[in-house]
């Protein structure tokens, strides 16, 4: 590995050697450049590190970088900067951990080099070698970062360079983070398990909790599921009333700006501004600690009288519990004080509460959020769904004990027991309102994540989902088969997915999704006929893989086709099937043809009639 070796020179100065051997293996050329400098040989060695022990590209020996070429505002650590304190959509401590992490992860590897185009540039193998780099653990920590991370970052990488790729006049024409081959999200490597503490365990440690305010700000957080910043910033206004029960009104949580100096500001998400019903008891504790209080003072307050630190009490007050829980009672597991708000979610699927319900007390944006979390728990109640399924198919039977408070009590009293039933023709028709204008507005004016393919644009509402496209987008497409068929590589870039870019609404085109779309691999197969019946340009069958979102191109059925005189004006028809199964399309396409011919020679009889008269 890359080392610094310092010397003295014979006029008493220090030189500072960079060595290495290339490729990092012991039979490696030895190599080695010299500074005078040694902040720039640190740079130079950790450039040479990030490069597997090699020479950073452009890099001329003895020389650096060709100077005029690198203009310093384009290089990248200025530029990356700037492109993230531009993001007027994301909050103060967001942008300044944007800032840490363009610091820590990219600038050892991308510091040295301009986001322009042309010899010192940052290319596709760079950024390949520093995601390769970051998940097996080649940095200066060692440290493998978890596939999620990378991709993380990898997204933020890609944003920055598209950037100089948008910019005007543009400074490069491809974003190099196009095609990256990025870890798998659901490898070896997982993320840090989620705890869920049974309510037995959970009031074991509250009762090792000898600090009062500590055991009743914990009771909050395990009544009401909340986040850390926001029941720390519960406030004796937000004491309220719904449907005659004792709520709260969360608007509010704990944030920091750039320098790290907390503020109240808005929740993380729009639908995080919500209101939770909650026990009497919990209503009475709160409210006994509101008396006295300003309307805007804080009801959970730390010893000193101001807000509480995460730190501080996870170090003095929620890990001594724990492990005064672990010694009294025999608990063995490990929880985070973040765990308090996934077991609360554990006991109400455990009590029946429907996802939905949770979502809307949890405040997540998309319900996808709350089944990709917590679905996975929904396997306690197959008992009860297997009961349910068994009481529909016969409305004589007895109705399930935990339906019994559901008022379909009295649903089956009257039926005559039947092996099956059938549903009857509707009188009406259903119309879907799962997008409608109220809604669309909503997502489009929230923050989004955009993902490029093929020259369009799609956005959604959670990462994850825009991410997941991105990956299968250009898992789908064949890049070596565009090239083999003369694709230029700024064609294949268009064609290629890049993103997720975060942007803080939506104004282009199409809906925004809330869901990975589905996905169909379809055939189609198309010919033009002649006014005379003969074929003119008959296609071979094709089959590809369509999304969703290609409104022209997918399908659902097993087959379709259609015929119909050309758009041009000419007396040319066409002939076209598509769907998902080859041998149905294969068929649709000889129905197709036929009437295409049919139309053909009922045009050529209208075009005698006319001539005739």
């Amino acid at each position: 590995m890359a080392y610094i070796k310092e010397r003295k020179r014979k006029d008493g100065g220090i030189s500072y050697y960079v060595r290495w051997r290339a490729g990092g293996s012991r039979t490696g050329s030895n190599e080695h450049e010299i500074f005078t400098d040694e902040e720039m040989a640190k740079r130079f060695r950790d450039l040479v590190r990030g490069h597997g022990e090699q020479w950073p590209p452009g890099w001329i020996p003895r020389q650096g970088f060709v100077a005029d070429l690198r203009t310093p505002e384009e290089m990248f650590e200025p530029f990356a900067t700037k492109q993230v304190k531009l993001r007027t959509g994301a909050q103060g401590d967001t942008r300044g951990k944007y800032i840490k992490l363009v610091t820590q992860h990219m600038i050892p590897w991308f510091g040295a080099y301009t986001v322009r185009d042309g010899d010192g540039a940052i290319t596709r193998e760079m950024v390949q070698r520093w995601v390769d780099d970051l998940a097996e653990g080649r940095n200066k920590k060692n440290y493998k970062y978890a596939p999620k991370t990378v991709h993380n970052l990898h997204g933020l990488m890609s944003s920055i360079m598209q950037a100089a790729v948008d910019a005007e006049p543009p400074l490069r024409a491809t974003n190099p983070c196009a095609h990256t081959s990025l870890p798998r999200l659901d490898g070896d490597d997982v993320d840090e398990e989620m705890v869920f503490l049974e309510r037995e365990e959970f009031a074991q440690i509250l009762e090792c909790m000898e600090d009062e305010e500590a055991r009743e700000l914990s009771e909050c957080f395990g009544e009401t599921g909340g986040r850390w910043g926001e029941i720390t910033a519960l406030q004796p206004r937000d004491l309220r009333r719904r449907n005659g029960r004792p709520a709260l009104r969360i608007q509010r949580a704990w944030k920091r700006d750039e320098n790290g100096k907390p503020y109240l500001g808005a929740p993380k998400t729009k639908k995080s501004r919500r209101t939770v019903v909650i026990t009497h008891r919990l209503d009475r504790m709160l409210r006994r600690r509101a008396q006295g209080k300003a309307k805007d003072a804080l009801l959970f307050t730390s010893p000193m009288g101001g807000q509480w630190d995460a730190g501080t009490f996870r170090r003095l007050r929620w890990l001594p519990a724990i492990e005064l829980a672990a010694e009294r009672f025999g608990l063995l597991k490990r929880p985070r004080i973040h765990d308090i708000r996934h077991s609360h979610a554990a006991w109400l699927i455990a009590a029946r509460v429907p996802l939905p319900a949770i979502q809307a007390r949890f405040g997540h944006e998309s319900i996808t959020t709350t089944v990709d979390r917590y679905g996975h728990l929904l396997d306690a109640l197959d008992d009860e769904v297997m009961a349910a399924v068994a009481w529909a198919m016969d409305p004589a039977s007895p109705l399930p004990g935990f339906l019994a408070q559901t008022g379909l009590a009295g649903a089956g009293e009257a039926a005559t027991a039947i092996p099956h039933q059938s549903r009857g023709a509707a009188h009406g028709v259903w119309h879907d309102a799962s997008n409608t204008p109220q809604f669309e507005a909503e997502r489009r004016s929230a923050p989004v994540f955009v993902v490029r393919m093929d020259g369009r644009e799609v956005a959604f509402v959670d990462r994850q989902d825009a991410a997941q496209v991105h990956e299968q987008w250009n898992a789908d497409t064949d890049f070596h088969a565009l090239r083999t068929a003369g694709w230029s590589e700024d064609e294949i870039a268009q064609q290629a997915a890049t993103g997720p870019e975060e942007r803080l609404a939506w104004s282009g085109e199409g809906r925004v999704w809330d869901r990975v779309p589905d996905r169909r691999f379809v055939y189609y197969q198309w010919a033009e006929f002649q006014s005379d019946g003969s074929p003119a340009q008959p296609a071979p069958l094709q089959s590809a893989w369509i999304w969703e979102f290609e409104d022209d191109t997918y399908t659902m059925k097993l087959a379709e086709w259609m015929t119909g005189y050309r758009a041009d004006g000419s007396t040319n028809t066409e002939a076209q099937a598509r769907g998902t199964d080859e041998a149905a399309v294969s068929a649709a396409f000889v129905q197709a043809c036929a009437q295409a011919k049919a139309l053909c020679e009922r045009s050529a009889h209208a075009e005698l009639a006319t001539a005739v008269a």
